[in-house]
């Protein structure tokens, strides 16, 4: 069946082919065969050009045949034959043309699947070799939590989550401005104060010098991956300590109760005046010192349900500051704290647990001496707990170990204060997260569920 395209070219000829016979200038009009053959460049079979140059040829030396009177023979013929020269020199170009134009076609629209397919399965954006971003897709906004127009212009600093050290991103960068592929994990902060970790390839795309000109990062969300396996280190720590704290609770704590009791009725019964008295006080706060990591083992081997309901956050840290006073660490230490409205639903008794771990340590780091900012800020649907400390902040590897069970850089310590205050926060479906800002010291972020 012919298409329209077909039938165009047809009727095109034929107009031709009858004004090539009654013109009285036809032989002007042979070169004009050679139109019919571009109707069909695009739409036509492969060999459309080759058969209408045969059709256009045939109808080139009929028309030789009713030349105008008075035109020898041999000018008939040059000029018929640069016509059918013209006709198939443009059918052979037009036939290349096609060829490569439809393979440029088949070409690009595997170009276009690859990206649907990458911009559906992938986190992609592009950045100017500022770090400036240029492109992001959908998946980028839905993650991070930013419209496309507030990442736009932006470098990826509005995602840093403080958590990798700066020789870190320094080492990113050189690498990729040396023009080599990158590939690591990240972890972002999205707008609402969530984090997420992803998989990251950052390609450098290079010019004729072999210079960056854009770099393209191809990221994988592999935030449950990376939980799944801190949980599993966590459970396999928890299996070891579950064993060790039910013998702790038997061997241990109740002889401690059993000793103290009785130092306790011996320093009753000495004179105020006796020299062992306070010996016998400096034992029994040894004890004690002994009881609360008795105390935390078992916390954090055993914890309990929570028992969540309405609670005033800004209330509840400062009666943990009232009750914190109490201690001689926070005698030269002042809090800075502006009234906030912030209501959660939390379990108050454990969530106190948590502000007292982190206020103490904010304490100590200062050397209990100087000022501890505090703030909640409401952030879309949670709120966002910091806690600023101003003292030496901790080292890079000193973070990384820090929610590590044990592990400690203080003289008496067991260790155990930020992992139980992690997840403890974590159970209420929150996260706590620490930064230390360029002025210095150590901010403790903790985020909680707003309803």
């Amino acid at each position: 069946m012919l298409n329209g395209a077909t039938i165009s070219a047809a009727i095109l000829a034929g107009a031709i082919f009858v004004i090539d016979l009654t013109t009285p200038v036809g032989h002007g009009i042979a070169a004009l065969y050679a139109l019919p053959l571009l109707v069909g460049t695009f739409n036509e079979p492969p060999r459309f050009q080759l058969v209408a140059a045969a059709v256009v040829s045939a109808l080139t030396l009929i028309g030789a045949r009713f030349a105008p009177p008075g035109l020898t023979f041999g000018f008939v013929a040059t000029n018929r034959g640069i016509a059918l020269i013209l006709i198939w020199a443009i059918a052979m170009v037009l036939a290349r043309f096609r060829a490569t134009w439809l393979d440029l076609r088949v070409r690009t629209k595997d170009l276009a699947d690859v990206n649907f397919a990458i911009d559906h399965s992938a986190i992609v954006a592009t950045t100017d070799t500022r770090g400036r971003i240029t492109y992001v897709n959908d998946k980028f906004c839905e993650i991070s939590r930013y419209t496309r127009e507030e990442l736009l212009g932006q470098d990826h600093r509005i995602l840093n989550s403080s958590h990798h050290p700066k020789e870190f991103i320094q080492e990113l960068w050189v690498t990729i401005a040396n023009g080599r592929i990158w590939r690591g994990e990240l972890r972002n902060r999205a707008k609402d104060g969530s984090l997420y970790w992803v998989d990251t390839t950052i390609v450098p795309f290079l010019d004729d010098r072999g210079k960056p000109y854009q770099y393209m990062a191809l990221r994988y969300e592999i935030t449950a991956r990376k939980t799944s396996e801190e949980r599993l280190r966590e459970q396999e720590a928890l299996a070891r300590l579950g064993q060790m704290a039910a013998v702790v609770a038997h061997e241990v704590k109740n002889p401690i109760a059993g000793i103290r009791g009785a130092l306790q009725v011996i320093a009753s019964r000495m004179p105020a005046e006796s020299r062992d008295k306070p010996i016998v006080g400096d034992i029994i706060a040894r004890l004690d010192a002994l009881n609360g990591i008795v105390h935390d083992l078992l916390v954090f081997a055993r914890p309990r349900q929570l028992r969540s309901e309405a609670a005033d956050l800004d209330r509840l840290i400062r009666n943990t500051l009232h009750l914190l006073q109490r201690d001689p660490t926070f005698a030269n230490l002042h809090v800075a704290f502006p009234q906030t409205d912030a209501v959660a639903p939390v379990d108050a008794e454990q969530l106190q647990l948590v502000f007292t771990n982190v206020l103490m340590n904010a304490a100590q780091a200062m050397g209990g001496s100087g000022e501890i900012q505090v703030g909640i800020e409401r952030r879309l649907q949670r709120f966002v707990i910091s806690i600023t400390d101003h003292g030496h902040g901790m080292p890079p590897d000193v973070r990384e170990k820090v929610f590590e069970p044990f592990f400690t850089t203080k003289h008496r310590g067991t260790g155990l204060g930020l992992p139980i205050a992690r997840r403890i926060v974590e159970a209420h479906g929150g996260t706590l997260e620490i930064e230390n800002p360029e002025a210095g010291g150590t901010t403790v972020l903790i985020s909680l569920p707003a309803k």
